[in-house]
This record gives C-alpha cells, structure tokens and sequence, in this order.
C-alpha cells in the first residue's frame, strides 16, 4: 500500500523512519506547510495528496485543527484509511471521522491521539466488545507528570520544575495546553468514546496543577501522599462522568508511583476488576510506533473498527470524591467539610468528604485562584 504523510515534525520524521521497517507500505508523498521547499517528495498541495486515487493510507501527524481537520475529511471522504495522533482535532470531530469512514468505505484510527505508545485505546475497543466498561484513571500526560515528580522529589518550585521541563523539550514555550489540563481532556474524550461506544463532548472544563505551590507539596508529604494529575471515569446504568484534575494520592496507590514524564493507566471492567497499563506518553517513536501498529491493522485487514452506537449521558454527580482546597476565601458555609487548617492569616486549607465535582464551580465563584483537588 501506498501513504501519504501530513507533517513532518517530531512525530511525522519518525513515522517515516519505521514505516521503513513495513514489508508493504511506501511513503509516496509528504504534505508540509507552504514556508518549506516544495519537492517532488514533499508538497504543499495537501488536498491532491489526500485525495490520490494511489494513496490508501493517510497518516495526519499536524499540530492544531487546521487544515488537519479538512485534510481528514477529504481523506475520509476520498475512502482513505487515516492513522492519526492529534487529539486536539479527534476530540471534537471523532463522531463524524467515523460516519465518514463507514459511509465512504474508509477508516479512522485514532491509538497515537491517547497514550502515546501505550495501547490504551485498543485495550478499550478489546475490552468493550464483551462488556460495559466500569470505567477507567490515569496519567495521561508526561510534562505535568514530570513537573509534578520534580517538585515533590526535589523540592522545586513550579516556576522552577516547569523551566526545566522546557528545557528537556517536555514542555512547549507556552505550556498551558498541558500545564492547564486541555490535553488531559481532549484524551478523555476521546478515551470516552472509545471506551463507553458514545460521543459526547461535554465533559467538565478541566482543573490543570498550574495552581499547586510548595505548600501543597509540604502537605502531601506530611500526610504520606503525592500528587499526580489524571483522568477519571466512570460508567453507571447509561450514564458517565469524567474529572480531570491534581489528585492527592496515597503513595501506595499504582498511579502515585509513575516517574518523571511517563504515563500510566488503568482500566476498571466487572470480568477482571482492574488491569494496569505504563510507558511512554509521548515522544518521536513512542507515538510512531503506534501510528505504524495501526497502519499494520489496515494492511492485514485486521483494524479494530470505532463503534459509536450509545447514547449515554453524561452525568455530573456520579463521582463523589473527598477534596482537599486551598483558598484565600471564607468556605466555612459550604456542605460537607470536615476539617480546616490555617496557612496563615489570608489562607486556608479546606477538607470537603463525598462531593461531586460541582464542588468546583461553587469554589471557583468565590475564589476563581483556589487550588482544589481530589484526596484520597
């Protein structure tokens, strides 16, 4: 089979690397954007390349939702099998890539766009063939993972951990995407999708770790726990609901044990109770490699196919967890504390038991700067 590759950054250089590797698979054409030389390899007319009739696979390794999301759906479109690892683009338009894919006798696949190299996307669709998924957690991004590692096994700042996590290349010169958690919830879309066989998009804005300081730290050490940053969802009689957010973890639990930048899931399900996935997130052939596993799939005819084909709904109240807030606002009217500690005059801790996550709008009203997170 002949492909075409869109991009030529960190991850589309090494998807051309490995497909080397793939008895059966030639890259003809590379898309780039118009500020590179245009040779007879690469080319900036991305629509004739998506649109080949020679091409039968498109791996999309662009950065942001153009023009990545018209050259999938011209691929789509076109009947092309597309292999792509951006989930900023898959997050909001999975539904339609795969009604696209059915109706034009195409495909889309999605692994690279979650988890990086760690099959936790094709454990979904394996697992969710036989039963509803309970639900699944984890680290799903490496830089705040990194960041938060390095804080609380050295004692850095944010500021401090957040510069040498640039420095590595963990982290882009503007950081928020991850920092903010805005990765974290493109994956959990998608994961959602993926896992409960249902699209909807509007799941809770999510709560990044840009607001943790040193105080945090200082805490979680003093009550033998360490802070990660996940995902968390859950399925129950037709319903969802999703959190990303700091956790305040026991440093027993599985997921507060993952160093530096790397990710860790695990998926809960009523065969198995849980199974426990690690690696890297992220990275040059970490991604490609998944990239080139699906494009394996399409060459051997042995593709997982994306089902969409519930309506669940997504729920609010369904995870209730205990909380722990640090703010400058009096919280003492709020439901459900059970215990409050001063930092000083101007700031205090607030421990919340059993809420739902409209804690958070009800802090963030009266203290849009709080630190809140989930204690376990």
């Amino acid at each position: 089979m002949k492909a075409a590759l869109l991009g030529y950054g960190t991850i589309g250089k090494g998807v051309e690397i490995l497909a080397k590797q793939v008895p059966g698979l030639e890259i003809k054409n590379v898309f780039v954007l118009p500020e590179f030389e245009n040779l007879p390899y690469f080319t900036n007319n991305g629509h004739q390349v998506v649109t080949d009739p020679e091409i039968d696979i498109v791996f999309e390794c662009l950065s942001g939702t153009e023009p990545a999301n018209t050259l999938i759906t011209e691929a789509l479109k076109a009947g092309k099998h597309v292999i792509t690892s951006n989930k900023a683009v898959v997050s909001p338009n999975l539904s339609r890539y795969v009604k696209l894919a059915k109706e034009n006798g195409g495909s889309i696949q999605v692994e690279a766009a979650v988890a990086g190299g760690i099959p936790f996307l094709d454990a979904l669709l394996k697992f969710s063939l036989l039963e509803d998924l309970n639900g699944y957690e984890g680290i799903f991004n490496g830089t705040s993972n990194y960041i938060l590692d390095k804080m609380q096994k050295e004692g850095t700042d944010y500021a401090a951990a957040l510069a040498e996590a640039q420095k590595k290349g963990y982290a882009e010169y503007d950081p928020a995407n991850d920092v903010e958690g805005w990765d974290v919830f493109y994956k959990a879309n998608i994961s959602n999708a993926l896992a409960y066989k249902s699209y909807d998009p509007e799941i809770r804005n999510p709560l990044g770790i840009s607001k943790l300081n040193t105080s945090d730290i200082k805490k979680a050490k003093s009550e033998d726990r360490i802070i990660r940053h996940i995902a968390k969802s859950v399925q129950k009689d037709g319903k969802f609901d999703t959190i990303v957010a700091p956790v305040f973890l026991n440093k027993e639990d599985y997921l507060a044990n993952i160093p530096s930048n790397y990710n860790a899931q695990l998926i809960y399900a009523p065969s198995f109770d849980k199974i426990g996935y690690f690696g890297q997130g992220a990275g040059r052939f970490a991604t490609a490699q998944a990239m080139l596993a699906n494009a394996i799939d399409t060459l051997n005819d042995t593709e997982r196919e994306i089902v969409l084909d519930k309506n669940l709904e997504y729920d609010p109240t369904l995870i209730r967890e205990d909380w722990i807030v640090r703010s400058k606002a009096d919280l003492s009217d709020m439901e459900n504390i059970v215990n409050v500690e001063t930092l000083d005059e101007n700031e205090k801790y607030y421990f919340f038991r059993d809420r739902n996550s409209e804690l958070i709008e009800q802090v963030q009203a009266k203290d849009p700067e709080a630190m809140i997170a989930l204690w376990r």
